[in-house]
């Protein structure tokens, strides 16, 4: 699994970037070039399950930039998917660094969203929008963890506001996959209405099924 940082994640600027790379050497040197490139935070690096490179990293939007460009020139061909976000919403590093599980805030709801994605940098970019744009809690988000390389948020609130964020969510992946990200086709999205208590128990425990691991 990628090598993150531990502890505190102390503030380093408001733009997060990743990229999922296709051929690990590539990888190592697009790490060491961005780094190289700009002042930025490196937050997590590593192989993943499926056999790619994935990048993860922060600053100031400005560096982060360059240095998301420089990687991307670097990575060019070995590619799969990458996201720049310049504001990134600020539950998305810890949800995906901590590997937390946030159970739903007593009484935000009773629906169930469901996120899934071939690749990871993709599903940064789908939560981001549907945090900004509907007010639903994000109970977990994990990149290449136990998924053979794909990726799975959940989202909990009111019905009208999950249909919202998974609406968005949905046109940021459908978008990418219109300019060619063929890599993404396979995501699948769910809404569960009036979620039982039981799967309410199961969503606020988390998604693995054996707790303890984390490979």
């Amino acid at each position: 699994m990628p090598r993150t940082v531990p502890s505190v994640h102390p503030a380093a600027g408001p733009a997060v970037a990743m990229l999922q790379i296709t051929d690990i050497p590539r990888g190592l040197r697009a790490l060491d070039a961005l780094v190289k490139e700009a002042p930025v935070e490196i937050l997590a690096t590593g192989t993943v399950q499926c056999g790619h490179y994935l990048i993860a990293f922060r600053g100031d939007v400005e560096p982060t930039q360059r240095s998301f460009a420089r990687a991307s020139a670097i990575a060019d061909g070995v590619l799969i998917d990458s996201v720049l976000l310049p504001d990134a919403e600020a539950r998305i590093v810890p949800a995906f660094l901590d590997a937390v599980v946030r159970p739903p805030s007593r009484g935000a709801g009773d629906a169930l969203g469901v996120v899934e994605v071939p690749a990871c940098p993709a599903l940064l970019g789908a939560v981001d929008a549907a945090l900004k744009g509907a007010k639903v809690d994000l109970v977990e988000l994990r990149v290449a963890e136990g998924l053979g390389g794909k990726s799975l948020a959940t989202l909990w609130g009111e019905l009208a506001d999950v249909e919202a964020a998974i609406e968005l969510a949905c046109g940021v992946i459908t978008r990418k996959v219109e300019k060619g990200a063929m890599a993404l086709a396979g995501a699948t999205y769910s809404v569960i209405p009036n979620a039982d208590d039981e799967l309410e128990r199961a969503v606020a425990g988390g998604t693995r099924f054996f707790r303890e691991w984390r490979g």
